[in-house]
């Protein structure tokens, strides 16, 4: 039991539980408002039981399995991301963090290498499978891709300046894009936005691809501090991140500068849809528009937060604290289109 809590820990589970829902509450918003043939057939489910007629096994079952292997495609790779980046992060671990080590204390190197493989190979065949189903390759493409970027990430990029935040960063922001790449494969087919009873898949591209640069934007930034609280462990190993190369007083300067458009793209969201809602009220009625802006503002609140924290003190603990705080705000982010 000991063991399997320790590799839930190395595969960073929690981590993976918000990919998963971060993947399930797009699919869920464009089942409601786009054109694909996943989110009509959804809609369809929907309507049905609103109606009072309860046709919950109408849904064909290879839809709701396709769908479940393309997020455990995605946390397969993901988790072979994570196991790796411990693999190579072992030194630098036994400093910063040695009450977390994993690999090579609790988990073997030869078994951390060896689930990396079986993770990565699962997680492609599964892509790979999907892409056969619908015709669409990018969705494996996209898998192979990710694959490569997340070992050259951990073995080589990681440590350089600004190449390795901006890798990890584009790996998460690309989930939801991800979820839309399978219901859209760009074939034509979506380029149709004309629809009668909605707002047309437009919409949908506008909103999934700001909550994807919400998510790749928090993400830099987190990296970014992970940078500053493991930069001891860092300079043992020689390498050149951010705040090693140009310090950290400019470190947290830069992550100023990059809050503030990060916030005033969040507002954006806000207004746009408000803008939607006024402007189309009977093609786009929200969920619930109120839990929506109350997200949104507590997300823009924690930014702020996190870096009146990052700034208020020059401990780990603190810095590790802001980090947390930034990913919960790039989680309220992430399920505001379940209320639209």
């Amino acid at each position: 039991m000991t063991q399997f809590i320790h590799f839930l820990k190395l595969i960073r589970f929690g981590n993976l539980v918000v990919i998963g829902m971060s993947m399930c509450v797009v699919q869920v918003f464009i089942a409601i408002h786009g054109n694909s043939n996943v989110g009509s057939q959804l809609l369809q489910l929907w309507i049905a039981e609103d109606a009072g007629i309860v046709q919950k096994w109408m849904l064909p079952f290879n839809l709701n399995l396709n769908f479940f292997l393309l997020v455990l495609s995605v946390l397969l790779i993901a988790g072979a991301g994570n196991i790796i980046n411990d693999y190579f992060d072992v030194k630098a671990d036994r400093v910063n963090k040695p009450e977390r080590l994993i690999v090579g204390k609790f988990i073997k190197r030869r078994w951390a290498i060896m689930l990396n493989w079986i993770f990565n190979a699962t997680g492609l065949t599964l892509a790979i499978y999907l892409s056969i189903v619908y015709g669409n390759w990018f969705i494996a493409l996209i898998a192979f891709i990710t694959i490569n970027f997340l070992w050259f990430y951990s073995a080589v990029y990681k440590r350089k300046l600004f190449v390795g935040n901006i890798l990890v960063a584009l790996m998460v922001g690309i989930v939801p894009l991800y979820v839309m790449i399978y219901n859209f494969p760009f074939d034509g087919y979506a380029l149709n936005i004309q629809d009668t009873q909605k707002l047309g898949n437009w919409f949908i591209y506008e909103v999934i691809f700001i909550i994807s640069i919400i998510a790749f934007v928090i993400n830099l930034m987190r990296e970014i501090i992970k940078d500053i609280a493991d930069i001891r462990g860092d300079m043992h190993l020689s390498a050149k991140t951010v705040p090693i190369a140009l310090g950290i007083k400019r470190t947290k300067l830069i992550l100023l500068v990059i809050t503030i458009p990060l916030l005033t793209l969040m507002a954006f969201y806000t207004y746009n849809i408000q803008f939607y809602h006024a402007t189309n009220p009977n093609a786009f009625v929200p969920k619930n528009l109120m839990i929506f802006n109350v997200l949104i503002a507590l997300s823009m609140l924690l930014c702020v937060g996190s870096y009146i924290l990052l700034i208020s003190a020059n401990r780990r603990k603190v810095y590790l604290l802001a980090s947390n705080l930034l990913k919960l705000a790039m989680l309220f982010g992430l399920i505001s289109p379940l209320f639209l």
